[in-house]
């Protein structure tokens, strides 16, 4: 899956370099080389790759200007202090890492960093980053008197700096009424990744997604591309980019026709046309047109 990432980005950022080279303009200038059913729209669903280049290049320029605005030593302070927040919000570290709208990497690759992190790193500290915790009440023979789901805002700890004292969070992931519960005659529960692995006491608690240099460096390499320095919100503001439509268009004029690259969807009736690879497939430069199959690419006769 990263070797075919990687391909993409590679072949994507060709593309966008050749078609920096064009003026707006240009578009009407090169309208012959459109099929006349050509909707750039349906070109950009098709291909991702390409909306996905225009959100890095969106988060380039914006960490320039974010750059520009300032001293050099104040930009190496608050671009530190922006990562660790960065990598703190794990389930947007998650989307980033796994969306097809972004790294597209899956999702078992996902849950086998912190799956290895579970079993290798049990220690004694309280510094974790989890979806929920589910606490059994007790009574005083050890025995479950009632259950409750939290999801984790944040812990505190009692005066020994070891144990779990008061649980802060809510009681679903999209409730708005916040709870506090005190920790007494408790077991915690430690659900994280879909993983669910309970602990012994309450005074060991698996440290799961940690700061940096914590982060497995696949998710550095994945993720990190889309911080955008000075924001804390990056997938509202990523999530609701407009796309450029225009510049989809000249990629395919100046890469994506030559290339083999689908332009839409196949009809019922080229379902069974011959298929090529969706990317290495295309002897360079095609000589035909292809439609797109769920993924796979088939000739237009």
């Amino acid at each position: 899956m990263k070797k075919l990432y990687q391909g993409l980005m590679i072949i994507a950022t060709a593309a966008l370099t050749a078609c920096s080279s064009m003026e707006v303009n240009d578009v009407d200038a090169v309208a012959e080389n459109y099929p006349d059913d050509f909707d750039a729209g349906v070109y950009l669903e098709l291909h991702p790759i390409l909306l996905t280049m225009q959100k890095l290049n969106y988060v380039s320029d914006a960490n320039d200007k974010f750059k520009g605005s300032m001293d050099a030593a104040t930009y190496a302070a608050k671009v530190t202090e922006d990562s660790i927040a960065f990598a703190a919000d794990t389930a947007s570290v998650h989307t980033f890492y796994t969306s097809p709208k972004y790294a597209g990497l899956n999702e078992t690759t996902w849950d086998s960093l912190w799956i290895e992190k579970m079993d290798t790193t049990m220690v004694k500290d309280t510094v974790f980053k989890i979806s929920k915790v589910t606490l059994d009440s007790l009574d005083a023979d050890g025995k479950v008197t009632g259950s409750q789901v939290v999801f984790v805002d944040s812990v505190a700890k009692d005066s020994t700096g070891e144990l779990i004292s008061v649980v802060y969070g809510k009681l679903d992931s999209t409730d708005t009424e916040t709870v506090t519960i005190e920790v007494d005659r408790v077991a915690i529960s430690i659900n994280s990744k879909a993983t669910k692995r309970d602990v012994s006491s309450i005074n060991e608690v698996p440290k799961i997604d940690t700061i940096p240099p914590g982060l497995d460096v696949s998710v550095k390499n994945y993720a990190f591309p889309y911080n955008i320095y000075g924001v804390t919100n990056e997938l509202v503001v990523l999530d609701n980019l407009t796309p450029d439509t225009e510049a989809a268009a000249l990629q395919f004029v100046a890469f994506g026709k030559s290339h083999g690259w689908a332009y839409r969807r196949c009809k019922a009736n080229e379902l069974t046309n011959a298929a090529v690879d969706p990317v290495y497939g295309v002897e360079y430069p095609a000589t035909k047109l292809y439609c797109d199959d769920n993924g796979t690419a088939r000739e237009i006769k």
